[in-house]
C-alpha cells in the first residue's frame, strides 16, 4: 500500500481485546442479538455522549428488566478483555513508518477500564478520538470527517482499520483506504502492510 502515510486504528477488537459473546451473555441474548445491539437508540446515544451513564443504564433497565444495575454494568463490561499481546510490537513497528491515530466508538463505562490499560500507547498517537467526546459515532461519515479535518490527512493517504466491516466501507465511501481485521488478531496489519519479518 504505496500510498499509506496515514494509519486511522480501531480500538476495540484491533488493539484491545473484546468478546461480545461474554456481554450477550449476561444480557441473556443470543448472538444473533449483536448487530441490533450495537445499533440499539440508547447505545448509540451513550457512545456520542448525549447521555449519562445513569441514563443509559436506566434505559437498558427498562429494557432488560430482569438485570439489576450492577447485573447491567458487569454484563456491558464483560466484553473487555484487555490490551492483546501483539499490540504494542505492532504500534511500535506501524509507528516507524506512518502518523497514526485512534478512532473508537466507546463511553464513560468503558473508558474507565480501558483508559489506563492503553495509557502507555499515547505516545504512538498524533491524536486519540472517542466517540463519546466527539459527539460522533462510526459508521456516520462526520466521525471520520471530524477526524481527517482535526489531523489535516487526506482520505487518499489514509489506512482505516476496523474489525467491523460496516464501519470500513463507511471509511472508503469517504475516499479512504480500508481494511477489515480479524477480530482480536493485531498482527494481521503488518502482513497487509508488508511490514511483518
Amino acid at each position: 500500500m504505496k500510498s499509506v502515510k496515514y494509519v486511522l486504528l480501531d480500538l476495540g477488537g484491533v488493539l484491545y481485546g473484546v468478546d461480545y459473546g461474554l456481554t450477550l451473555q449476561g444480557l441473556g441474548l443470543s448472538t444473533e442479538a449483536l448487530p441490533a445491539l450495537l445499533q440499539d437508540p440508547t447505545l448509540a446515544a451513550y457512545e456520542k455522549g448525549e447521555i449519562s451513564t445513569e441514563a443509559f443504564l436506566q434505559g437498558w433497565k427498562s429494557r432488560f428488566p430482569h438485570l439489576t444495575e450492577r447485573d447491567l454494568i458487569d454484563a456491558w463490561n464483560a466484553m473487555l478483555l484487555g490490551p492483546l499481546p501483539e499490540a504494542e510490537k505492532v504500534l511500535q513497528i506501524l509507528a516507524s513508518s506512518y502518523s497514526l491515530a485512534l478512532l473508537s466508538n466507546t463511553n464513560d463505562l468503558h473508558l474507565t477500564i480501558v483508559e489506563p490499560h492503553i495509557a502507555l500507547w499515547r505516545k504512538y498517537f498524533v491524536e486519540v478520538f472517542f466517540s463519546n467526546r466527539i459527539s460522533r459515532r462510526k459508521p456516520e461519515p462526520e466521525a471520520y470527517l471530524y477526524v481527517l479535518d482535526k489531523l489535516g490527512w487526506q482520505p487518499q493517504n489514509t489506512l482505516f482499520i476496523d474489525d467491523n466491516s460496516l464501519n470500513v466501507r463507511a471509511a472508503q465511501a469517504l475516499g479512504c483506504l480500508g481494511y477489515c481485521i480479524a477480530r482480536n488478531q493485531p498482527e494481521l496489519i503488518l502482513r497487509q502492510l508488508e511490514l511483518s519479518d
